[in-house]
């Protein structure tokens, strides 16, 4: 064999070079490999007809060689260091060159990038130098710098790469070496588990409190920000400053509605607004052409839905439509004019205080106006006793929070029961919930927790044997899970990709189905997706004396008498004095028992609010009058 320097224009690809295929990164590395340490090895040619030669090893040092001097890197005649082999050598040489040659480890190729950057190059210079981008040679630097406990574990092959990667998520090497040892089984490869336990002390930058306080704001402070090269999140060291940043705003809101001269501010119980009385602000300093501007399109709208009830033709119901949503949003307009008149009045504010929270998109939340249960007790009458109708009327008492979360857990069961047998249905909601969380800048209220973990209703919930947990139970029942008896996970992946598309289905379905988390109608996609199901909750569930009608107020249960129609007006007057335990017995009976066929479909549908699955109110049919 000799060696020789030929010009690049006179090299070409032999058919005997045993890699055929070369990737596009592949020959970036190498060109600016070769820009930065020049050709370090030669190719290995062999010598053909009319002046050319055939590369049967270096296919990638030529490719990158001849992209090079396309750019102008490399002179229109540049010639390469190469050695001159027979035809009988070169393929058995093409071979052994691609084949007896062991890749560097990765742990040494990390080590290597941190050692450049130690003695001075730039995480951009030697990018530059090896073909990497800057982030792939940042990466590399944080693995080499994992605790050499955890190194030594990967070189021999207890644990794999994502493992590692997990751990670079904190500097410190002794909190990564003392988790490492405490990981036992599954943990031991779980690169969430390990994610979990390194961060537990940090705050993720789109947690409620850090879009309270906002990350510049905790930055000037002196607070410092850890981002996973890994992945996508952004984590908080300094939760005691974080902590003090929060207080310091809220104090500050504090003080404010102090000035103001509210009675009590409450910042710690955050379930507090749910059992206070809400006190209404009026229009004090309104303009009085304001006001009869209401008044009258509030007249219009009346006069409006009293021609729609009379109206026989199609034609003049749709314009009668048109005129009378026309006016309704003119009253919106007027509304919100006066709303920026709306104030408390002292007295107002000497008999009621404010809640004040964080909400969970990291805004402050102040619910003002709110009479505590015991302060409304001091002027009122025990519950069980007659009251005039009138003044309950004023009352107008809100849902206990117990109340409140236990209806949410009902709905939830429903919810899940629907999506569940709904896989099409399911499958759009996961997809939207996912494609927006990952291509929107905008927080999704939605109730679907798409993480796939399970979301369970309250314990008392649980404890119901209801109809939703009992179709939860079939479904669950009816999925093929026989694959998830195999003994790997690379065996189980196999026998799932065998079942059928029906069956991926229902499993799809039954999993989104159990991400839904509990809540009372709250306008978005999440609603949307239940509405499409076309379930109705009553079938699901009805108020019973345990789980509604027992834990509301009298003069709610006397609504809801009202509401079904139970007798007519003559069941609310003659028990508009009854006790409440009274009203209890006979509407638990009402709704076991239609006695009256009239009222059947009222005591069937009713719901309380925020139950039923419902998109946004939608216009009324010109078919049907009475929806209007």
């Amino acid at each position: 064999m000799s060696t020789t320097h030929i010009q690049l224009s006179k090299l070409h690809v032999s058919t005997a070079n045993a890699r055929k295929t070369f990737s596009k990164a592949g020959i970036e590395e190498m060109q600016a490999s070769i820009i930065a340490h020049g050709l370090m090895q030669n190719l290995v040619v062999t010598e053909g007809d009319k002046g050319k030669y055939y590369v049967v090893a270096g296919g990638r040092r030529l490719a990158a060689l001849n992209a090079l001097q396309k750019t102008g890197k490399l002179p229109k005649v540049h010639e390469v260091p190469c050695r001159i082999v027979t035809e009988e050598e070169a393929a058995e040489l093409s071979l052994a060159e691609n084949t007896v040659r062991e890749a560097m480890h990765p742990v040494d190729e990390f080590q290597a990038f941190a050692r450049l950057i130690d003695e001075g190059a730039t995480a951009e210079q030697v990018a530059a130098r090896f073909g990497k981008t800057e982030k792939q040679v940042l990466q590399r630097m944080k693995l080499a710098r994992v605790a050499p406990v955890i190194l030594k574990a990967y070189r021999a092959e207890e644990i794999s790469l994502e493992v590692v990667m997990a751990f670079t998520i904190t500097d410190d090497q002794k909190r990564q070496a003392k988790v490492f040892k405490e990981l036992q089984g599954w943990m031991r490869d779980n690169p969430r588990e390990i994610r979990a336990r390194l961060t537990d002390k940090m705050v993720r930058k789109d947690d409620c409190i850090a879009r309270f306080v906002g990350i510049s704001r905790y930055e000037k402070a002196g607070g410092t920000l850890r981002t996973d090269l890994f992945g996508d999140e952004v984590f908080l060291e300094n939760p005691e400053l974080l902590q003090a940043l929060a207080k310091e705003k809220l104090t500050a809101a504090i003080e404010a509605l102090q000035a103001e001269g509210w009675s009590w501010i409450e910042t710690e119980d955050t379930s507090l607004a749910y059992r206070c009385e809400h006190l209404e602000p009026a229009p004090e300093s309104a303009p009085t052409a304001l006001i009869k501007e209401r008044d009258k399109l509030k007249k219009k709208i009346a006069e409006f839905e009293e021609k729609y009830q009379a109206a026989s033709d199609e034609d003049e119901e749709e314009e009668l439509l048109d005129a009378r949503n026309k006016a309704e949003g003119e009253l919106e307009v007027v509304d919100d004019k006066l709303e920026a008149y709306k104030t408390y009045t002292p007295e107002q504010k000497s008999i009621s205080g404010c809640c004040v929270s964080i909400d969970h998109g990291g805004k402050l939340d102040i619910t003002k106006g709110l009479v505590r249960p015991e302060d409304r007790r001091k002027s009122s009458q025990p519950e069980d006793e007659p009251q005039d109708e009138e003044s309950e009327a004023e009352d107008k008492p809100k849902m206990p929070e117990s109340l409140k979360r236990d209806l949410e857990g009902y709905r939830q069961q429903i919810a899940q029961a629907e999506i569940a047998s709904h896989p099409a249905i399911a499958f759009d909601l996961m997809a939207f919930t996912i494609a927006f969380k990952s291509l929107s800048d905008s927080t999704l209220h939605s109730g679907a927790a798409i993480n796939f973990s399970q979301q369970y209703p309250t314990p008392t919930v649980r404890q119901d044997k209801t109809k939703a947990s009992d179709t939860l139970a079939k479904l669950r029942a009816g999925l093929s899970v026989a694959w998830l008896s195999e003994e790997t996970e690379s065996a189980q992946f196999a026998a799932f990709r065998e079942l059928s598309r029906e069956d991926k289905d229902r499993i799809l379905a039954y999993c989104t189905a159990m991400t839904l988390q509990p809540q009372l109608h709250n306008p978005g996609a999440f609603e949307d997706a239940l509405a499409l199901t076309g379930a109705s909750v009553a079938e699901y569930w009805r108020p019973t004396a345990t789980n509604y009608l027992s834990r509301i107020k009298r003069q709610q249960l006397i609504e809801i008498g009202r509401a079904i129609r139970i007798c007519g007006d003559q069941w609310v007057e003659r028990n508009k004095n009854a006790k409440k335990s009274v009203l209890v017995a006979e509407l638990d009976s009402s709704f076991a028992v239609s006695h009256n066929p009239d009222t059947l479909d009222a005591i069937k549908n009713w719901l309380p609010e925020g139950m039923a699955f419902t998109t946004a109110e939608k216009q009324p049919s010109k078919a049907k009058k009475k929806a209007a």
